[in-house]
Order: structure tokens, then sequence, then C-alpha cells
């Protein structure tokens, strides 16, 4: 019959329908958003969304700083920089009030003789002064107070108004720059041989964007016909909201004694005029509710995550990085693994079959020498210091605001681990480490300690940079072997891709989950791998420029701990754990250009010369 239903599949709820899927009117409709929003755009404006002290500034900053490590060129645009200075420039601009002849300030002038007494004792506490020059500091900087926010206010209005346009102009003329110049292809790419840096463009518009009318006015803009010119121009709107009150109050404190606005005033008075400006804000405030556009809304600085119709190459780009970032103290350690020993190979020679002894460079997969595991062991005792220490500033953190429930995942409220123990050992410890290490022995030996035993995450990602056709050979021997190669390395060390191999760019792509997962915890991180890989890692933490990762000096059996500065950047300091090895300078910058250094290989030497290239060490992993 014709309205019978076809057999049943006793397999649909393991294996789904065997039917192949047909396309269909409602099925392309549905879609043709998708359709049009997953195709990738050149060109990107984040635009950021929200109340004051919602975590936007930051959020920019973290933004630009993944962004540009992988090879984006971005740039963020602060609407309250230009507001400032054009406000500063109008306060400029104003007459200074004066006393004239007309007698207007007479009384003004017969009353000073009866308030002497008062002014003096003013001038004696620093009080009248203090405020001159506090009004005068605040007119230079541009400093504006809640009243400035009040849509009531025609003038200030106005002011932001322009100030929102001369950013808007700024960004689309950075945006628009020279395409042609921006992805010129490399020399001689199309072999292979170099990877091509395609220069996409992200630019952030950091402003509150409070209202629908706004964000109306910022699609316009970028969707204009000049915009279209050359390259699409993706929109992405961020909406930063933030109800959680404790953290309220901490950005706002962070916020004032940061803030050029708050010049000249006390934390108190500060605090209270932002709130006061957050309840101008307030009055006008719409969130975003139009699911015809594409955005992202973090609550409380990523605790949830609402994303709608954002489709493409930067979904799974910004996404993921959005939902890692958080604002909690946590170290993370960097170390290359322990060097090994040297192998000793036994080989046949001549017609009797005599054995012979050879003495050949360590191994890819070889383990761990004397010196290694004195490392191995020096850096368990150092992170078990470190882990007691971090242990006790979050419990006495905790024991200032309220007791923590306990979550027992990588990723808790608290990162404190009551209870977490080794049943090998029957040892209690107070934190949580969260171990990497790349899939090489001696790296995995590295992170395996005894003393404090620590589940590793051993990574394919962390390995070396694979060397191709060259692995284990010498600078000298590839020069000899394919000078024409080598000439492109000379050229261009960061592009220039290993025959068979891989070059530095391609290490970023395999190395943004690992970034991503270190950025998400809220526990000690280790991270135990090799200089190639390390040097990219150190070159995220410090944003060095990533073109210059390969002049990074990670120096053998020393510690580099990254710990987050309030902002949304990195402090680094540097631990070296064996006395008997000579200390190194870890330093990045210095008054001479580094040249490039090759070398996962643990018994490395130097090659003296005026050519950069020649500082390469030995690239056997």
């Amino acid at each position: 019959m014709k309205n019978e239903l076809p057999p049943r599949n006793d397999s649909y709820y393991r294996n789904g329908s065997i039917k192949v899927t047909e396309v269909s009117a409602l099925t392309l409709r549905k879609l043709e958003t998708r359709r049009k929003l997953t195709s990738n755009a050149d060109r990107l404006v984040i635009c950021l969304v929200g109340l004051p002290g919602r975590g936007k500034s930051f959020i920019a900053r973290k933004l630009m700083t993944f962004l540009t490590w992988r090879g984006t060129a971005c740039q963020i645009f602060n609407v309250g920089k230009y507001r400032r200075e054009a406000q500063a420039d109008m306060m400029q601009q104003m007459p200074t009030p004066s006393m004239d002849n007309d007698g207007d300030n007479s009384d003004e002038e017969k009353d000073t003789t009866n308030t002497t007494d008062e002014n003096e004792n003013e001038d004696e506490d620093g009080n009248n002064s203090d405020d001159n020059d506090k009004t005068s500091k605040r007119k230079t900087v541009g400093a504006c107070d809640a009243n400035f926010f009040d849509h009531n206010n025609p003038m200030a209005r106005e002011i932001r108004s322009r100030a929102a346009k001369m950013a808007m102009e700024d960004m689309i003329t950075w945006l628009r720059g020279d395409a042609s110049k921006d992805n010129k292809p490399p020399r001689r790419a199309s072999s292979g041989m170099m990877a091509h840096i395609n220069k996409n463009k992200v630019a952030i518009f950091d402003a509150t964007n409070s209202t629908a009318a706004r964000r109306k006015w910022v699609l316009e803009e970028l969707n204009s016909p000049a915009m279209e010119e050359g390259m699409k121009t993706g929109v992405i709107f961020v909406e930063s909201v933030c109800d959680d009150a404790e953290m309220l109050e901490e950005n706002f404190r962070f916020k004032v004694q940061n803030s050029p606005d708050f010049e000249g005033m006390t934390i108190d008075e500060a605090i209270d005029d932002l709130r006061k400006r957050v309840e101008k804000y307030e009055e006008q405030y719409e969130t975003i509710q139009d699911d015809t556009q594409s955005y992202i809304k973090i609550f409380n600085l990523s605790s949830k995550l609402l994303v709608n119709h954002v489709y493409g190459k930067m979904a799974k780009v910004v996404v993921p990085s959005l939902m890692s970032w958080n604002i909690g103290s946590r170290p993370i350690y960097l170390c290359r693994a322990g060097e090994t020993g040297t192998a000793v190979i036994n080989s046949e020679s001549g017609s009797e079959g005599g054995s012979i002894s050879q003495m050949m460079s360590p191994r890819r997969g070889g383990m761990l020498g004397s010196s290694g595991l004195r490392f191995r062991d020096a850096l368990a005792q150092f992170l078990e210091r470190e882990g007691f220490d971090f242990a006790a500033k979050r419990e006495s953190a905790l024991k200032e605001a309220f007791t923590p429930s306990v979550v027992s995942t990588g990723t808790s409220v608290s990162g404190i681990a009551p209870g977490a123990s080794s049943l090998a050992v029957g040892k209690t410890l107070p934190f949580r480490i969260h171990v990497m290490s790349s899939t090489m022995p001696r790296a995995v030996e590295t992170a395996t300690w005894p003393s404090l035993p620590c589940e590793v995450d051993e990574l394919p990602n962390l390995n070396p940079l694979d060397k191709g056709d060259f692995s284990g050979m010498e600078i000298e021997e590839i020069k000899e072997k394919d000078p024409q190669w080598y000439e492109l390395l000379e050229e261009d060390p960061f592009i220039t891709r290993f025959p068979g191999g891989e070059c530095y760019k391609d290490l970023i792509h395999r190395l943004e989950t690992c970034i991503i997962d270190m950025e998400q915890q809220v526990n000690m991180v280790c991270v135990v791998s090799h200089i190639s890989v390390l040097q990219v890692l150190i070159a995220y933490f410090r944003r060095t420029p990533i073109e210059k990762c390969a002049s990074i000096r990670v120096p053998m059996h020393t510690v580099i701990k990254f710990t987050p500065v309030t902002g949304g950047s990195w402090s680094e300091s540097q631990h070296a754990l064996d006395p008997e090895l000579p200390a190194e300078n870890l330093a990045a910058e210095s008054d001479e250009e580094p040249g490039p250094i090759w070398g996962d290989h643990q018994g490395s030497r130097r090659f003296s010369s005026t050519s950069s290239i020649d500082n390469f060490c030995c690239l056997t992993p």
C-alpha cells in the first residue's frame, strides 16, 4: 500500500538509516545562511560588545596574542583611546577662566580676605594644589567622568560618535591595505620547499557597541561598496556578559588602576565613578538578540559560551581559544627533554667477523643518560616545591573568600585537589600538575617521576620538527648535498620546509591545540619537549614575532616558568636545575640580532661564521 512505512532496521539506533541523503528545498533553505558564512573571508572584524568592566580589553589582548602567534595580521582599534584623544584636544582648546576688570569677580576678590586662613589650610594639606594638578593631568590624558557617558549630554555624545567614526575609518584603511603585497607568495614556493604565507587580516573593534543601532552601523560600514573591493570582510560580534558580583568587583579594581580615565582619583572615587558610568550605559544597553548575525556570547569570562552562525576557518580558531582563557593564576613550566647517553654499538668488521665498538650520536629514540636522569630527579623536586607553594597561596586566598567545593577535574573552579594521591607510593599531594610530553622516549622518561607520580599526556604534537630527508645530518653536510635548498634556508628559516619534512610555520598548526590545552588549565602545567617546539611555544608566551622564533635559545636542563599577570600577559623566570652544567642566558632580547638555532640534538655544536645560518646546530632531533 502507498501509505505503508518502509520496514524497520533493527540497527537504526546504532548505525542510523541506510538511505542516502537527498537534496531538498527545505535543507537548502535552512543551510543557505551557513553556506554564506562558511566561505573563508580574507578579512575579519571581531566587534566586541559589553558594558564597561566586563573584560572586553582582556579578550582583545588575548585574541591578538593568539592570532598574531598563528601568523595572522591582527590589530586592536580601541574606541576609548580615540575618545580620550578627542576629549584631550577639546579640553586643551577650551579657554582658561580668568579675572577681568568689569567687576564680575569683585565679590570673590573681596571674600578672599575673609577666607585666607581656610585656603592656607587647604594648601598646607595639599588638597587645593593637588586638585589643580589632578585636574590638569586629567585634561592632558582626556579623562572623562561618568557624566560624559550620559546619553542626555549632547556634546559628549557627539565626541563619542566622532571617536567611533575615527576608529572605524582607521580600521577600514588598515583592513584594505595592499592586498597584493600582503599575500605575495615567497620566492620559489611552488615546489613545496617553502611554506606559503597568506596574510589574512583580523581587526578587533574594541568598544561597548552597546545598542542594536550601533551594531547595525558597524555592519553597514563594513559592508559598504568601498569595503567590498578586492576581498570579503566577515564580522563576528563577541559580547562579554558578566553578572558575577565578585568577578565584577575584581574587574572594576583592575580597570580603575590602569585606565587613564581615572587618572588623579583615589580607588574608591574611581570605582564609584565607574559604577555611575555603568549605570549610564545600562540605561541604553541592548544585548545581542538578532539571530541573523554572527555572534558569540561569553558569560563570566568563559564559564559559558553561546555561539550563533559562526562557521568557516576562523570558527575552529576563535571559538576554542575563547573557551580556554581564564583569569586564574597558574604557572606553566617548559623544559627540554633530558640529555641522552652516548650510544655504543657493535658491528661486524673484516672477513674474520671480528666485533668492534663504535661511538655514535644519541639516537632519536635514545634514553636518558646520567646527566639526563639527574635533571629528571631535580625537575621532580623543583616541581614539588613549586606545587606546595602554589597550593599554599591558593588555600590562603580561598580562606579569605569562601570554602570551595572541590571538583576533581583538571579545570575545577579552585584548582586545589585535596586527596589527589598516588596509590603507587601512598603519597597525598595538595596540588595537581598537568604534564604534557612528546612521544620521544627521552621526553617521556624526563616527565616520569618516581617521587612525584603524575599522569603523563604523551602527545605527538610535541614531537620535534620533522627534518625529513635531512634527519641526522649536520648543517655542513646539507649545504654540500643540496646548495639550492640551503640558499632558501639562509633566506628565510621560518618558512623553509625540510624536504619531506616540516618548517617552523608548520609547527604552529600542530601546536595550536597544545596552547589551548595549556591556557584552559587552572592547575600547574609542565611541558617536556624539544628545542624547535619550545621555541614556538616560548614565542607565544613572550609575544615574540613568530618569524623570529628560530632564534630563541632554549638551554639544556633549565626550566622556563611563565606566570600570568593581570591583563592577559605572562611573566617569565628561568631556573637552571643542574649545578654541574654551566648556566645559559635565556634572554631573547640582546644588542645583536641572534641567528637561528637548530637542534633537538642533545650534543649539538655551533659553527662560528658571519652567516646566521652557520649558527645552526646538528639537525638530529
